[in-house]
């Protein structure tokens, strides 16, 4: 028998949803959709499923600070648990699954059990790292260093990097013009550094981005 379209379209949270003793909600975002804005009022944590999720801030000229690109699995707005607004809006950079975990749940379970909030003192360690290594790679002259350390960073085990969202928002990431971006790529394909493929880049030779090489594989 089948389900019915309505038993269908309900949202199915896997255990692997789960964290830190809560069970999140999902909600789903169409590409350019808001997930919240900058001093509203916040309501819990967030972990994406899918997707691509940017957050940035407004500056009092009208212009937009990018301040992180959401990853798959990765959670964020975490320090709404300490706060009464969010200090940034989140912007859904194509269709988006994101995972709620309310404010308030979240907060009983780590103050109810040390072994959880030690977990959760542990991912927001990991956040800081994560947010000290890319002020390193910004304060690297090089563009075509700042690229390959990026890449080397958030590559697989064979070197390719899959692009989120657009080369654009790459290089915000890496504190690039858009211009001086396509200039440094171009040059590290004429090195043989790189490989610029559909849905991303691929080093052909990690650690020796100079020389020219004729090992890259598709």
């Amino acid at each position: 028998m089948k389900a019915s379209s309505r038993e269908a379209t309900v949202d199915f949270i896997a255990p692997s949803d789960c964290a830190f003793g809560v069970t999140p909600s999902l909600r789903r975002l169409a590409s350019g959709q808001m997930l919240f804005r900058e001093a509203a009022a916040s309501a819990g944590v967030f972990r994406l499923r899918s997707g691509c999720v940017r957050l940035h801030r407004s500056t009092l000229t009208g212009g937009q600070i990018t301040m992180h690109t959401v990853r798959q699995g990765e959670f964020f707005a975490e320090a709404s648990l300490f706060s009464a607004k969010y200090h940034c809006d989140a912007v859904a950079l194509e269709p988006s699954e994101v995972l709620v975990f309310r404010k308030e749940a979240l907060i009983a379970q780590l103050r109810e059990s040390p072994e959880l909030l030690w977990t959760f003192t542990a991912e927001l360690a990991r956040r800081v790292q994560g947010l000290r290594t890319k002020l390193e790679i910004k304060q690297t002259r090089s563009a075509e260093e700042r690229i390959l350390q990026y890449i080397g960073l958030h590559c697989d085990a064979s070197g390719f990097w899959t692009q989120q969202g657009t080369l654009k928002h790459l290089s915000e990431d890496i504190g690039l013009t858009h211009e001086a971006l396509y200039r440094a790529l171009a040059r590290l394909q004429r090195q043989g550094a790189i490989l610029r493929l559909k849905d991303g880049l691929k080093i052909c030779e990690p650690g020796a981005p100079t020389q020219r090489r004729t090992d890259c594989k598709h």
